[in-house]
Order: structure tokens, then sequence, then C-alpha cells
């Protein structure tokens, strides 16, 4: 079988770059902004000076295709049929090599100073992993072998609780389902001779085809921006959307800085969608910005939490001394790097890297956003979970030069939201709204980059579900996202 593996994935090395044209854009160090590189890979390139080799594209491909090897069934070679993940999916469920949380349950405890004696003893004692501080208390794993040493500790604390999800493993699996999002008066969501929908997640390779499919249907707006290549070899790759002029100001939204974050990257691929359809007709403002997505800020880690670890939320950076994978993306930025909110354990979630920018993906992002520092008008990362709308600083209780203009900004869009599906969303800095983690994206590009909007943008829920978001919730969170964009670009316009 794995003769049988490594056939196939040559004859794809072959195959994928000559069928697959990408027009790749990046823009020079040169402080002309209209001085542009273009490379254009289609049959008659080189094949010697393109960026890929065949090495490359076998071990970029071989943990995205682990499906192939098992019992062998014809209809899963059929990758290129439009259901072909989905029973990917169903099937990587019955792989022993699947990490499993079986009676693992998400609390979530009405208190929210972490700091308090009581409540810290309660996460020494019992808790897995804190997933979030919310207005609504503290969101906290516990392991299935703690729960009920857990509710005996409840009995006589001065806290109360909440169990949002009796059971991990039930709630994983329903965020492999398929739902009916379709609206007819969304036509956006209905892409004739695309793999892409809005009625399930999806994995990497579905959201590259997405993205080629925008390149191919809208050629004198969208060019693809390759900014980097990850640990395992998959290309970081840049959404852009333009009109062209030079005048416009640039906004640059990135997503799925966590791997276990499923529900960002859906919801920015849908406001793409939805911006690509009413391009012409939409509000004249979207068209004077130039938009740059990067939908899959952490692939590695986004697919490896489809195939193997649904939690998994690092990259896949290797420390040879622990024998550990991973670094937060989220904490591996370059100010107040190795402060609060972030690890020295290459074992934790929370791991802040070896050095700072010590990961290509975070290196990828500083260099593209250094060399759009004087057209970029806003920077916007979306994530899960919290609904929160959080401006810099996360390290401490200070306040930006235009903190006000930020939070007005902010309370628009929350408004904004409010109209749109009734969403309750929160404004204010990382800090003051309990989001404090040094090293994070967002203060970094407000410290070096300093444009003049920067914002995290914590989607869907609140905890019911928290990084377990149903693909029931992706339409109204696209919706969300594309609410968003359209707030910030109406501020940029007004300050022309």
């Amino acid at each position: 079988m794995t003769t049988t593996l490594k056939c196939v994935l040559i004859v794809m090395t072959i195959f994928l770059p000559v069928t697959w044209p990408y027009r790749y854009l990046a823009r020079q160090t040169s402080p002309d902004v209209s001085d542009v590189i273009f490379l254009l890979r289609h049959p008659s390139y080189d094949a010697n000076s393109s960026f890929f080799n065949s090495e490359d594209l076998y071990d970029n491909t071989v943990e995205s295709l682990q499906w192939l090897v098992g019992p062998t069934d014809i209809r899963r070679y059929n990758i290129f049929s439009p259901s072909s993940t989905y029973q990917i999916n169903l099937r990587y469920r019955n792989d022993p090599s699947v990490i499993r949380y079986y009676g693992y349950q998400l609390w979530k405890i009405h208190e929210t100073n972490m700091k308090h004696p009581e409540l810290n003893k309660f996460w020494q004692l019992f808790g897995n992993e804190v997933w979030n501080i919310n207005q609504d208390g503290v969101d906290i794993l516990i392991d299935y072998k703690n729960t009920a040493k857990a509710k005996e500790y409840m009995t006589s604390s001065a806290f109360t609780y909440n169990i949002m999800i009796d059971d991990l493993e039930t709630a994983i699996d329903e965020t492999y389902t398929e739902v009916n999002n379709t609206n007819p008066e969304m036509p956006w969501l209905e892409l004739e001779g695309s793999t892409m929908s809005w009625n399930r997640y999806h994995d990497m390779m579905e959201i590259k085809q997405f993205m080629q499919y925008i390149l191919e249907t809208y050629p004198e707006q969208a060019e693809i921006v390759q900014i980097g290549v990850t640990n395992n070899k998959r290309p970081l790759e840049v959404l852009r959307f333009s009109n062209n002029n030079p005048e416009n100001w640039a906004i640059f939204i990135d997503a799925g800085l966590q791997g276990r974050d499923w529900l960002s990257p859906a919801a920015v691929t849908l406001a793409i969608s939805k911006l690509a359809h009413q391009w012409k007709v939409g509000p004249s403002y979207m068209r004077h910005i130039d938009w740059y997505f990067l939908p899959v800020a952490n692939p590695d880690g986004y697919q490896h939490s489809r195939i193997t670890d649904r939690l998994w939320t690092k990259n896949r950076h290797f420390d040879s001394k622990s024998g550990c994978f991973g670094v937060n993306l989220d904490r591996n930025f370059e100010y107040k790097w190795g402060g609060a909110g972030s690890s020295d354990n290459p074992c934790k979630n929370l791991y802040k890297g070896p050095k700072k920018f010590s990961e290509p993906e975070t290196r990828a992002i500083r260099n593209f956003m250094f060399n759009m520092k004087d057209f970029l008008g806003a920077y916007i990362s979306f994530s899960g979970y919290g609904q929160d709308i959080a401006y810099p600083w996360g390290d401490a209780d200070f306040v930006t030069d235009n903190q006000k203009q930020l939070h007005h900004v902010g309370r628009r869009a929350m408004m904004n939201f409010r109209k749109l599906n009734e969403a309750e969303y929160r404004v204010g800095s990382s800090y003051r709204l309990k989001l404090a983690r040094a090293g994070n994206s967002a203060d970094w590009v407000q410290h070096r980059i300093n444009p003049h909007f920067v914002y995290n943008v914590f989607l869907k829920d609140q905890g019911r579900y928290g990084f377990l978001m149903p693909p029931s919730y992706i339409v109204e969170s696209g919706e969300e996202v594309y609410e968003f964009m359209r707030t910030v670009a109406l501020a940029l316009y007004r300050l022309n």
C-alpha cells in the first residue's frame, strides 16, 4: 500500500503544477508601491524554476492524504469528487491514530478573576486548559478523569458553574457534519463550478481550490500572493482583490492562527465570496480598498486539527529537546514576546517559540506587512471565540494614540452586528477584555506598522460550543465578517 501511495503522489507532483495555474504577486521592498513583480505559472513555465519540486509536493501532500492508507476502497481515489473530503473526514474518525476526547467536558465557571484563590485552586486541581475568559465567566476544559472530583469540589465552592459541553467527542463529531445553509437571498453561497460551500468545514485543498476559483472567475480584480511556506511545505497564500487604483488604502485580513479554529477561515472565505459577487453593485467604498486575505494563517495546524487532533492549536514546529510539536503563532510576534499569557514550555498550547519570529508563518506575515507599511490602512485578525472586538494593547492597560477612533469604529461594528443578527459583542482593548497575551499579532502591527485601525475580532460564540462551533453557524459568522469589513472600509474612506 505504501508503494501505491507513493506512486499516486508522484503522479500528482507531475500533474498538479501544470493543471493548476496560479498567478503570484509580490510587492518589492522598493518604496514605489506600484513597482510589482508578476510570476505566472502555466504549462509553458519552466518546471525547474517553479517554487515546488517533486519532493516538496510529496511531503506537502502526504499528511493531507493519510486517508489513502487503509482498506482499499476505489471511491477514496476520486479526490476530485465534491464529496471526497467529506468521506475522508468520516473515515478518519475511525482511525486509531486520532486523539479522542470521550468524557471530556467544557465548564463555564461564573467568575472572571483567574487570580481568585479558590478559582485558581480549582484550575490547578482539575483544569486541563482555559479556553476563554469572557463576560459570562471562565471556560475550562475538564479531563474525563477529573469530572467527578470537580463536581464534588464545587458543592462546597462559592462559585456556580454550567457544563456547556457534556461530552467533547460528541461535540467534535458535530463539527464534521454537513448542514443546509443555502439561502436564495444569498447567491454568493452558490458557486457554480466550485467544490466550495458553506454547509460544512473544508480542508486546505478545497480552500486552495476556492481561491483559485476566485482568481479565475475575477481575473481583473484577483491575484494570489505567495508570502511564505510552512514547516510542512504548505504555501502561505494571500488573495488580493482590488480595482488596482494606486491611491487605495489596503486592508490585510487573516484568520485561523489557531489550528482548532475552523469557524474564522470558513467565515472569511464566505466574506470573500460575497465581496467578489457584490463588487460592481455593492457600496462604492468597498471598491476603493486593496483587500488582502490570508484565510488560513496556520495551514499545518489547521490540517492536523482536521486529521489527527481536533483540538490542536499550534503550528507543527518540532522541538527536538522536548520531543513536542508546535508553537502558538499568536504568541510568537516580537512585541512584548515572552510576557504574560505565553509559556516557555514547548509542550503547552501557549508556547511562545524558541525566539521571537521563530516560525515561518509569523515571519511571512511580518515581511509581507512591512512591504505594505506605506499604504496599509487596517489590519484585522479574525478568530474564535468570545464575541469580542478588541484593539491594542494586549500586554498592559495602556492606550494607543488613536484609541478613541478605534473604540468608536468598534462600537459602530458592534451596533451593526446587533442589527444584523442580534449578536452581542463587547468592545475594548485586549487587556480590558481579559484577552491579554504577549507576542500577539495585533499588538505587533500596532507597534511596528501603525495603520489607522487594528483589531482582533473573536467570532461566535460565548462558550456554548467554544472552538467546536457546528457548521450551522458558518453563514451568520461570515455575514458578520463582511459587515466588519464594510464598517472599517467606510471609516477609511471617510478619512480621505
